[in-house]
């Protein structure tokens, strides 16, 4: 049976501010979390982007991983490994899976691909761990319409993750509806957990400023370098959501 949605706004929240890092040593994850970590809430370690983490071992993942763990003192920690450079095919996918599982250890959250074969595996090590899992699903070439959105959240669901994560690129403004949208119809929907909806590309900016407004708990920003096309730094997000939801009280 079809899923009927229904197309109305959620009760607003302001999402958290999650600044995304992609750096190629400890010393330049401390000077990013110095001048930008004041803004967020989350920190997220990018550490597939360190220099030589295609070599990472389980002990010198986790000196890192701790290392990261301290700066960020008190904030939420969350960890992400893709591929690294030089990593491609199913040793990069079998590295990454390795170093998500040690991940588990540190953080107290961790992203995985929703189409990762190994999500249930790694999430039930999550869970073990009590460690949150944003389960995240991107479309960096389109925007699917409103239904198509909302039914990727329902699926995203049935993985069992924590968070889902939704971020497609918008071609043109008229693209970020579909996306905040199709978040809200998921949002209305009994037992609809926490997501996140990212309109990627600089059409889609507003997304990370409004999405509060449609149910996402989760907003990501950059230090020095984007992660992500059309992401403002932390401090940018903060001080336009400053505004923003000021205004809607």
């Amino acid at each position: 049976m079809k899923v009927q949605l229904k197309f109305r706004k959620p009760k607003t929240k302001r999402p958290e501010i999650c600044l995304s890092l992609s750096c190629k040593d400890l010393l330049e994850v401390k000077h990013e979390i110095a001048e930008f970590g004041q803004y967020a809430q989350i920190i997220e370690w990018c550490a597939d982007s360190m220099k030589g983490a295609s070599a990472y071992t389980k002990e010198s993942f986790l000196s890192d991983a701790k290392e990261v763990k301290k700066l960020c003192g008190r904030k939420t920690l969350s960890i992400d490994y893709k591929a690294a450079d030089g990593e491609e095919g199913e040793a990069a996918l079998k590295k990454a899976n390795q170093v998500m599982g040690w991940a588990v250890e540190v953080a107290d959250m961790i992203d995985i691909d929703a189409e990762n074969p190994e999500i249930e595996r790694l999430i039930k090590m999550a869970k073990r761990k009590r460690v949150k899992v944003e389960v995240s699903h991107h479309e960096f070439s389109r925007m699917p319409d409103r239904n198509e959105i909302a039914e990727m959240f329902i699926r995203l669901e049935k993985t069992g993750g924590d968070i889902l994560k939704i971020a497609c690129f918008a071609a043109e403004e008229v693209d970020t509806y579909s996306i905040l949208e199709g978040a809200s119809a998921y949002s209305q929907l009994s037992g609809a957990k926490p997501i996140v909806a990212i309109a990627m590309g600089e059409e889609g900016q507003v997304s990370r400023i409004c999405a509060g407004d449609f149910g996402s708990v989760i907003s990501y920003a950059c230090g020095s370098v984007p992660t992500a096309p059309g992401q403002f730094n932390a401090r940018q997000l903060s001080k336009y959501m400053d505004k923003y939801y000021k205004e809607e009280k």
